[in-house]
Protein backbone atom coordinates (compact mmCIF):
# COMPACT_ATOMS: atom_id res chain seq x y z
CA UNK A 1 0.00 0.00 0.00
CA UNK A 2 1.32 3.21 -0.90
CA UNK A 3 1.82 5.90 1.28
CA UNK A 4 0.92 8.70 -1.37
CA UNK A 5 -0.52 11.74 0.38
CA UNK A 6 -0.30 13.44 -3.10
CA UNK A 7 -0.89 12.03 -6.41
CA UNK A 8 1.93 10.09 -7.25
CA UNK A 9 1.48 10.40 -11.51
CA UNK A 10 0.18 13.52 -11.19
CA UNK A 11 3.43 14.87 -9.25
CA UNK A 12 5.40 12.63 -11.90
CA UNK A 13 3.75 14.56 -15.01
CA UNK A 14 4.17 18.15 -13.41
CA UNK A 15 7.72 18.15 -12.53
CA UNK A 16 8.50 16.61 -16.50
CA UNK A 17 6.60 19.75 -17.06
CA UNK A 18 8.50 21.68 -14.61
CA UNK A 19 11.89 20.42 -15.95
CA UNK A 20 10.78 21.07 -19.68
CA UNK A 21 10.15 24.38 -18.68
CA UNK A 22 13.52 25.23 -16.91
CA UNK A 23 15.30 23.82 -19.95
CA UNK A 24 14.27 26.32 -22.35
CA UNK A 25 16.85 28.55 -20.82
CA UNK A 26 19.60 26.35 -19.07
CA UNK A 27 21.75 23.76 -20.84
CA UNK A 28 22.14 22.18 -17.45
CA UNK A 29 20.06 21.93 -13.65
CA UNK A 30 22.49 21.95 -10.20
CA UNK A 31 21.44 20.23 -7.36
CA UNK A 32 19.83 23.51 -5.73
CA UNK A 33 17.65 23.95 -8.95
CA UNK A 34 16.11 20.85 -8.43
CA UNK A 35 15.34 21.48 -4.64
CA UNK A 36 12.88 24.16 -6.09
CA UNK A 37 10.16 21.48 -7.94
CA UNK A 38 6.42 23.63 -6.71
CA UNK A 39 3.78 21.21 -6.77
CA UNK A 40 0.58 21.84 -4.70
CA UNK A 41 1.28 24.23 -2.82
CA UNK A 42 5.00 22.98 -1.85
CA UNK A 43 7.74 22.54 -2.88
CA UNK A 44 10.09 19.53 -3.30
CA UNK A 45 13.30 18.05 -4.08
CA UNK A 46 13.70 15.85 -7.09
CA UNK A 47 17.29 14.59 -6.40
CA UNK A 48 19.23 14.50 -3.08
CA UNK A 49 22.18 16.36 -1.87
CA UNK A 50 24.08 13.60 -2.06
CA UNK A 51 22.46 10.11 -3.22
CA UNK A 52 21.90 9.04 -6.64
CA UNK A 53 18.67 7.61 -5.95
CA UNK A 54 15.50 9.62 -4.64
CA UNK A 55 12.08 9.28 -3.78
CA UNK A 56 9.56 11.85 -2.74
CA UNK A 57 7.82 10.71 0.35
CA UNK A 58 4.91 12.76 0.38
CA UNK A 59 3.81 10.75 -2.65
CA UNK A 60 5.64 7.83 -3.21
CA UNK A 61 7.86 4.89 -2.06
CA UNK A 62 9.07 4.02 -5.28
CA UNK A 63 12.12 6.15 -7.12
CA UNK A 64 11.60 9.32 -9.21
CA UNK A 65 14.68 9.77 -9.93
CA UNK A 66 18.18 8.44 -10.56
CA UNK A 67 21.31 10.13 -11.03
CA UNK A 68 24.79 9.95 -12.56
CA UNK A 69 27.67 12.16 -11.67
CA UNK A 70 30.16 14.10 -14.49
CA UNK A 71 32.78 12.11 -15.70
CA UNK A 72 35.43 13.84 -16.42
CA UNK A 73 38.30 14.05 -19.82
CA UNK A 74 40.55 10.50 -18.98
CA UNK A 75 37.22 8.77 -17.04
CA UNK A 76 34.95 6.67 -18.25
CA UNK A 77 31.77 8.78 -20.42
CA UNK A 78 28.62 7.96 -17.99
CA UNK A 79 26.69 5.66 -20.05
CA UNK A 80 29.90 3.91 -21.31
CA UNK A 81 29.45 0.85 -19.25
CA UNK A 82 25.80 1.22 -19.15
CA UNK A 83 24.48 -0.52 -22.37
CA UNK A 84 23.80 -4.06 -22.92
CA UNK A 85 24.13 -6.25 -25.83
CA UNK A 86 20.09 -5.46 -26.53
CA UNK A 87 21.24 -1.80 -26.70
CA UNK A 88 19.37 -0.65 -23.78
CA UNK A 89 20.91 0.78 -21.02
CA UNK A 90 21.62 0.05 -17.25
CA UNK A 91 21.80 1.77 -13.99
CA UNK A 92 23.91 0.57 -10.42
CA UNK A 93 22.21 -0.68 -7.70
CA UNK A 94 23.58 1.53 -4.52
CA UNK A 95 25.85 -1.07 -2.96
CA UNK A 96 25.59 -4.44 -2.65
CA UNK A 97 22.69 -5.00 -0.81
CA UNK A 98 19.66 -5.95 -2.79
CA UNK A 99 17.38 -4.92 -0.04
CA UNK A 100 18.77 -1.48 0.61
CA UNK A 101 16.15 1.25 0.68
CA UNK A 102 17.62 2.90 -2.23
CA UNK A 103 17.41 -0.40 -4.16
CA UNK A 104 13.96 -1.43 -3.03
CA UNK A 105 12.56 2.32 -4.60
CA UNK A 106 14.21 1.44 -7.66
CA UNK A 107 12.47 -2.04 -7.69
CA UNK A 108 9.02 -0.79 -6.64
CA UNK A 109 9.04 1.93 -9.89
CA UNK A 110 9.53 -1.18 -12.31
CA UNK A 111 7.19 -3.26 -10.79
CA UNK A 112 4.74 -0.67 -11.10
CA UNK A 113 6.24 0.58 -14.19
CA UNK A 114 6.38 4.20 -13.24
CA UNK A 115 8.27 6.91 -15.22
CA UNK A 116 11.63 8.18 -14.03
CA UNK A 117 13.74 10.69 -14.30
CA UNK A 118 17.47 10.35 -15.20
CA UNK A 119 19.84 13.22 -14.35
CA UNK A 120 23.05 12.98 -15.98
CA UNK A 121 26.10 14.91 -14.91
CA UNK A 122 26.84 17.70 -18.08
CA UNK A 123 30.30 19.27 -16.14
CA UNK A 124 30.12 22.22 -13.83
CA UNK A 125 28.70 25.76 -13.61
CA UNK A 126 31.32 27.57 -15.19
CA UNK A 127 34.34 28.85 -12.35
CA UNK A 128 32.94 26.66 -9.58
CA UNK A 129 32.77 22.64 -8.50
CA UNK A 130 29.06 22.99 -8.40
CA UNK A 131 27.80 20.09 -11.40
CA UNK A 132 24.80 20.54 -13.82
CA UNK A 133 22.83 17.44 -14.66
CA UNK A 134 20.66 17.01 -17.88
CA UNK A 135 17.40 15.17 -16.96
CA UNK A 136 15.95 12.60 -19.48
CA UNK A 137 12.72 11.29 -19.03
CA UNK A 138 11.02 9.79 -18.97
CA UNK A 139 12.61 6.78 -18.58
CA UNK A 140 11.61 3.50 -16.80
CA UNK A 141 13.01 0.75 -15.29
CA UNK A 142 12.27 -2.84 -17.26
CA UNK A 143 13.97 -5.10 -15.88
CA UNK A 144 16.33 -6.20 -12.65
CA UNK A 145 19.20 -8.22 -13.73
CA UNK A 146 20.55 -8.66 -10.00
CA UNK A 147 23.69 -11.07 -11.06
CA UNK A 148 25.11 -7.86 -12.21
CA UNK A 149 23.62 -5.36 -8.92
CA UNK A 150 21.62 -3.17 -11.67
CA UNK A 151 18.51 -2.42 -13.47
CA UNK A 152 17.55 -2.33 -17.34
CA UNK A 153 16.59 1.11 -18.24
CA UNK A 154 14.23 2.09 -21.33
CA UNK A 155 14.10 5.66 -22.53
CA UNK A 156 10.89 6.48 -24.59
CA UNK A 157 10.41 4.07 -27.71
CA UNK A 158 13.26 1.55 -26.76
CA UNK A 159 12.01 -2.23 -26.01
CA UNK A 160 13.61 -5.34 -25.52
CA UNK A 161 12.89 -7.68 -28.49
CA UNK A 162 10.70 -10.73 -28.01
CA UNK A 163 11.14 -13.71 -26.18
CA UNK A 164 12.49 -16.45 -28.15
CA UNK A 165 13.44 -14.35 -31.04
CA UNK A 166 16.14 -15.21 -33.80
CA UNK A 167 19.50 -13.85 -33.96
CA UNK A 168 18.06 -11.32 -37.03
CA UNK A 169 15.38 -10.18 -34.70
CA UNK A 170 17.42 -9.50 -32.11
CA UNK A 171 19.67 -7.36 -34.11
CA UNK A 172 17.54 -5.29 -35.66
CA UNK A 173 15.96 -4.80 -32.07
CA UNK A 174 19.62 -3.42 -30.75
CA UNK A 175 20.57 -1.67 -32.95
CA UNK A 176 17.22 0.21 -32.98
CA UNK A 177 17.67 0.80 -29.38
CA UNK A 178 21.04 1.99 -29.68
CA UNK A 179 19.80 5.03 -32.77
CA UNK A 180 17.36 5.95 -29.79
CA UNK A 181 19.85 6.61 -27.18
CA UNK A 182 22.19 8.15 -29.58
CA UNK A 183 19.42 10.85 -30.03
CA UNK A 184 17.21 10.66 -27.39
CA UNK A 185 20.36 10.45 -24.76
CA UNK A 186 23.69 10.81 -26.02
CA UNK A 187 23.48 13.58 -28.52
CA UNK A 188 21.70 16.04 -26.20
CA UNK A 189 24.03 15.24 -23.75
CA UNK A 190 26.80 15.90 -25.78
CA UNK A 191 25.54 19.42 -26.69
CA UNK A 192 24.44 19.83 -23.14
CA UNK A 193 27.94 19.62 -21.72
CA UNK A 194 29.54 21.50 -24.51
CA UNK A 195 27.05 24.66 -24.59
CA UNK A 196 27.06 24.51 -20.88
CA UNK A 197 31.36 24.48 -20.88
CA UNK A 198 31.33 27.27 -23.49
CA UNK A 199 28.73 29.58 -21.53
CA UNK A 200 26.53 29.51 -24.24
CA UNK A 201 28.48 31.37 -26.62
CA UNK A 202 30.05 30.58 -30.26
CA UNK A 203 34.17 30.38 -29.73
CA UNK A 204 34.79 31.61 -32.52
CA UNK A 205 32.51 35.14 -32.23
CA UNK A 206 31.14 34.64 -29.00
CA UNK A 207 27.68 34.85 -30.53
CA UNK A 208 25.02 34.03 -26.92
CA UNK A 209 22.33 32.77 -28.49
CA UNK A 210 21.92 29.28 -27.80
CA UNK A 211 19.13 29.01 -29.95
CA UNK A 212 21.86 29.80 -33.19
CA UNK A 213 24.62 27.37 -31.47
CA UNK A 214 25.65 23.72 -32.19
CA UNK A 215 27.90 21.58 -30.17
CA UNK A 216 30.14 20.67 -33.48
CA UNK A 217 32.54 17.64 -33.58
CA UNK A 218 35.91 17.89 -33.63
CA UNK A 219 36.28 14.09 -34.98
CA UNK A 220 33.01 13.04 -35.82
CA UNK A 221 30.34 9.67 -34.41
CA UNK A 222 30.99 8.35 -37.75
CA UNK A 223 35.16 8.42 -37.51
CA UNK A 224 35.11 7.22 -33.88
CA UNK A 225 35.02 10.40 -32.15
CA UNK A 226 33.85 10.40 -28.47
CA UNK A 227 31.00 12.02 -27.30
CA UNK A 228 32.91 14.25 -24.32
CA UNK A 229 33.59 18.10 -24.28
CA UNK A 230 37.15 18.25 -25.38
CA UNK A 231 36.45 16.84 -28.94
CA UNK A 232 33.57 19.43 -29.24
CA UNK A 233 33.09 23.08 -30.73
CA UNK A 234 30.47 24.97 -29.92
CA UNK A 235 30.02 27.08 -32.96
CA UNK A 236 27.17 29.48 -34.08
CA UNK A 237 25.11 28.12 -37.31
CA UNK A 238 27.58 30.25 -39.58
CA UNK A 239 30.83 29.43 -37.99
CA UNK A 240 29.96 25.21 -37.98
CA UNK A 241 28.60 25.13 -41.61
CA UNK A 242 32.11 26.86 -42.48
CA UNK A 243 34.20 24.63 -40.05
CA UNK A 244 32.63 21.44 -41.67
CA UNK A 245 32.74 22.34 -45.05
CA UNK A 246 36.33 23.09 -44.47
CA UNK A 247 35.99 27.19 -44.92
CA UNK A 248 37.79 27.68 -41.81
CA UNK A 249 39.67 25.72 -39.86
CA UNK A 250 40.97 25.88 -36.15
CA UNK A 251 44.95 25.41 -35.40
CA UNK A 252 46.14 23.09 -32.41
CA UNK A 253 47.05 27.08 -30.87
CA UNK A 254 43.14 27.74 -31.63
CA UNK A 255 43.75 30.17 -34.42
CA UNK A 256 40.93 30.51 -37.02
CA UNK A 257 42.05 30.16 -40.46
CA UNK A 258 40.40 31.15 -43.60
CA UNK A 259 40.36 29.23 -47.06
CA UNK A 260 42.43 31.24 -49.15
CA UNK A 261 39.73 31.67 -51.90
CA UNK A 262 37.44 32.98 -49.43
CA UNK A 263 39.49 35.68 -48.56
CA UNK A 264 39.75 36.47 -51.96
CA UNK A 265 35.79 36.55 -52.68
CA UNK A 266 34.58 40.13 -52.66
CA UNK A 267 31.05 40.26 -51.17
CA UNK A 268 28.46 41.86 -48.80
CA UNK A 269 29.00 42.25 -44.70
CA UNK A 270 28.07 38.83 -43.92
CA UNK A 271 31.35 37.04 -45.71
CA UNK A 272 33.18 40.08 -44.91
CA UNK A 273 32.38 40.18 -40.68
CA UNK A 274 31.02 36.62 -40.28
CA UNK A 275 34.25 34.93 -41.71
CA UNK A 276 37.02 37.18 -43.28
CA UNK A 277 37.79 38.80 -40.54
CA UNK A 278 37.94 35.54 -38.50
CA UNK A 279 41.49 34.96 -40.01
CA UNK A 280 44.35 34.70 -37.91
CA UNK A 281 41.99 35.69 -34.66
CA UNK A 282 42.61 32.99 -31.82
CA UNK A 283 39.33 31.44 -30.39
CA UNK A 284 37.33 34.13 -28.27
CA UNK A 285 35.60 31.82 -26.45
CA UNK A 286 37.17 28.16 -24.65
CA UNK A 287 36.07 26.64 -21.65
CA UNK A 288 37.58 27.63 -18.27
CA UNK A 289 38.74 24.27 -17.49
CA UNK A 290 41.74 22.93 -19.29
CA UNK A 291 40.29 19.69 -19.52
CA UNK A 292 37.53 20.50 -21.35
CA UNK A 293 39.05 22.68 -23.60
CA UNK A 294 39.44 21.52 -27.52
CA UNK A 295 41.87 18.87 -27.69
CA UNK A 296 45.24 20.14 -29.57
CA UNK A 297 45.78 16.37 -30.96
CA UNK A 298 42.09 16.11 -32.37
CA UNK A 299 42.93 19.97 -33.52
CA UNK A 300 45.88 18.87 -35.24
CA UNK A 301 44.60 15.98 -37.39
CA UNK A 302 41.14 18.14 -38.10
CA UNK A 303 43.32 21.18 -39.19
CA UNK A 304 45.56 18.82 -41.51
CA UNK A 305 41.83 18.14 -43.56
CA UNK A 306 41.44 21.73 -43.23
CA UNK A 307 44.62 22.37 -45.21
CA UNK A 308 44.64 19.62 -47.83
CA UNK A 309 41.22 21.30 -48.80
CA UNK A 310 42.21 24.76 -49.27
Amino acid sequence: MTPAHLDDLALRESAFAWLRLQMLTKEGLSRNDLARFPFAGRTFRLTGTQTGIWRIRASSDAAISILTAYAPVGARRPYDDTVGADGLLRYKWRGDDPLLADNVWLRRAMERQLPLIWFIGIGYAPGSKIQLFRPEFPVYLTAEEPERRQFVVAVDGQEAAPAGADAHVIDITRKYNERIARVRVHQPMFRSAVLAAYERRCAVCRLPFAELLDAAHIKSDAEGGAARVSNGLALCKIHHGAFDSNIIGIAPDFVVHVRESVLATVDGPTLQHAIKEMAGQRLRQVPDRRSERPDRELLAERFERFRNAS
